[in-house]
Order: structure tokens, then sequence, then C-alpha cells
């Protein structure tokens, strides 16, 4: 689906971009590399609730998982394809506009959500999603 790019962060501390690793200290994460950000959020989604049922003219969004296991269902309202994926820690999803989308928690999770657009409700359409 060319409206959704997923990327799971590289585990090392040994290139230039996003990533991750973790030392003594703890993990680290650089979620996001040489892009402006107006927008940056933290959610908690909890197993057997959803997040999201929308999509946006507007805004692309960025969504990083922190912990935990979310599914992902999105449309193409272009299109008209629709895919489903399972996201888990170190999965980048990228949501390009004009994509309906919807996350349920398989577990417990937590997230950040970013973009180079600043939150506008207006720009939030409502969107019902099977699955």
């Amino acid at each position: 689906m060319k409206k959704v790019i997923i990327e799971n962060l590289p585990e090392t501390n040994c290139i230039e971009g996003a990533k991750r690793w973790t030392e003594d200290k703890g993990e680290f994460v650089q979620i996001s590399y040489r892009e402006d950000i107006r927008h940056v959020a933290y959610f908690e989604l909890r197993k057997g609730f959803t997040r999201g049922g929308h999509y946006h003219n507007r805004k692309e969004e960025v969504f990083y998982i922190i912990d935990g296991r979310v599914r992902g269902v999105f449309y193409d309202l272009e299109t008209g394809e629709q895919a489903e994926y399972i996201f888990e820690k170190g999965d980048k999803i990228r949501v390009k506009t004009g994509c309906a989308h919807i996350f349920y928690g398989v577990e417990d999770s937590h997230a950040i959500e970013y973009s180079n657009q600043y939150y506008d409700s207006r720009d939030a359409y409502p969107y019902v999603l099977g699955g």
C-alpha cells in the first residue's frame, strides 16, 4: 500500500538516521531524523480498545510503537485498497493523507505520534473501518 510506509528502526547506534539501541543505561530511540515536527503526542492503547477511525486531508502522521502489539487497518480513499498489519516495538508507520486508519490494541501498548503539520481537529474526518 503506497499510503502506508512501514519501517522497523535498526537496533544500532553506529549509523546516521532514525535508530534505536539498548545499553546499560536503558533504551535510546531516535524516532525522527532531519524532519520538521509541529505536532507530537504520546498515547496508550489498551488491549481490546481502538484509536483512530479517521483520515486527514492535510496531515500526514507518523507513529512509533514503544512497546506492545497493535493491529493497524488502513484504507486508501483514492484507490480503494485496504491493508492490515501487526506492529510491534520498534515499528515506525507513516500514514499519508487520504488514508483512513484505525489501531487495535492486541496487547497493552504505548506509542508516539508526530507530524510536520499542526494538529487541527477540523482535519480529522471519521471513517468506519472493518476489522
